[in-house]
């Protein structure tokens, strides 16, 4: 597994967050249908982990 991949399960947010490599750069997909709440803590988990280089995308 992937560093991203072990990174959504051990904080649980895989069911609803995937993560896909493009050009270099790390893609987070979160789906929009998730509750608000767990959308924001998703992101701020990425952030931290990931940085600022890492693109979210809500759909």
């Amino acid at each position: 597994m992937t560093n991203e991949q072990n990174f959504l399960i051990k904080y649980g947010i895989h069911n609803f967050v995937a993560c896909t490599i493009a050009h270099g750069k790390r893609i987070f997909t979160i789906k929009a249908r998730t509750d608000q709440t767990l959308i924001d803590h998703a992101k701020y988990l990425i952030k931290n982990a990931f940085g600022d280089n890492t693109q979210i995308r809500v759909v």
